[in-house]
């Protein structure tokens, strides 16, 4: 089970073959001396198999070079080792592609931020520690990804010295698996030449939460299934999150604020790994389901047996609400009265001879 495989190897073996190595290995930065950075995802394993493996001492200045999930989670944990975490990154909070929320946590919680800010050079000095040169950023025009392009603003390089530096620029997927080489991968089926079609799934094919992972993995079983049953997939256009119905009747649900979890922090962060955002009580998950708005799916809330004026509308031996057609004229007042859109209503054209 710890041996590294790659599909050159297994395209023999099967008849179809899933490749869902995730996204852990970090992008480089592209500039002289870069070893002297440590890769964030590999900060944050170490840190979770060997504790404090880095030897982060408490005073320490690091620098977190990123503005995604992975810049904040080792800005925070290394403000729980004791040192003083400084995020850099080249655009302005509102670019940062990491949770909002968990910016803001960072920021109550005294990670600093050094925003319109990008290294350019690393040089270790002779008292081992790191001299970074940074240079500050102006945002262009919007790039391919719809952010504004960061560029450099002309003699604007400054130099500063850091215990640590740790690089958290994005990740990729291991070459490995494709026998060194680097492809665009996708969901699904994908462009490789190989004895065998090949799959991508998780977050090398699709990225985002665990949630979206484990739906990416459920779509590619899915397609791989119609493959070896030689029937064609046709993917569904429909997004993973489920849609509020346009005609969702609003005013019969009454509007209930959202309990917002405490968030809660120790006056001394120092080895302090406890919970950030408290869990809600046994009242309040009530509370918080009694919210919900069965978007698309019945509840039995009677509306459309109480308001039928043909009573069409019984209830079967299991209890659920059915529409007895002998006696349903097509009225649609059930729909119009039903307040999650759970009943379809579609007029049919009718040949008589």
């Amino acid at each position: 089970l710890n041996q590294k495989v790659n599909v050159e190897q297994l395209q023999n073996e099967f008849d179809a073959i899933l490749v869902a190595a995730g996204s852990h290995k970090g992008y480089n930065m592209g500039m002289g001396n870069e070893e002297l950075a440590i890769d964030g995802v590999e900060f944050l394993r170490e840190f979770k198999l060997n504790s404090n493996n880095f030897n982060i001492q408490k005073g320490e200045k690091v620098a977190i070079i990123g503005g995604g999930n992975t810049a904040i989670d080792v800005a925070r944990t290394v403000l729980r080792l004791g040192g003083s975490p400084t995020i850099y990154y080249r655009r302005t909070q509102n670019e940062m592609p990491a949770i909002a929320e968990e910016v803001e946590e960072a920021f109550a919680e005294g990670v600093k931020f050094e925003f319109l800010t990008a290294p350019t050079a690393l040089r270790k000095t002779s008292d081992n520690q790191i001299e970074a040169t940074f240079i500050k950023m102006e945002l262009g025009e919007p790039d391919e990804t719809g952010r504004r392009k960061p560029m450099p603003i002309e003699g604007s390089e400054y130099s500063i010295n850091l215990n640590k530096i740790i690089k958290a620029i994005g990740q990729s997927y291991d070459e490995f698996v494709f026998n060194g080489k680097t492809l665009k991968v996708k969901q699904g089926k994908i462009d490789y030449d190989a004895n065998v079609p090949v799959f991508c799934a998780g977050d090398m094919a699709w990225g985002g939460t665990v949630t979206e992972a484990i739906g990416s993995g459920n779509k590619a079983a899915e397609e791989i299934d119609y493959y070896l049953r030689g029937i064609h997939y046709q993917p569904e256009e429909s997004p993973v999150n489920t849609v509020v119905p346009a005609d969702i009747n609003f005013a019969y649900y009454l509007p209930t604020p959202r309990i917002e979890n405490r968030t809660k922090y120790g006056q001394d962060m120092f080895m302090n790994f406890d919970e950030v955002v408290e869990g809600l009580s046994e009242d309040q998950i009530i509370s918080e389901s009694n919210r919900c708005l069965h978007c698309g799916e019945c509840f039995s809330c009677g509306n459309c047996y109480n308001y039928c004026p043909d009573a069409a509308i019984h209830i079967d031996a299991e209890g659920r609400l059915r529409i007895d057609y002998d006696y349903c004229k097509g009225c649609g007042i059930c729909f119009e009265e039903c307040p999650c859109s759970a009943i379809e209503f579609k007029m049919s054209e009718v040949e008589y001879e």
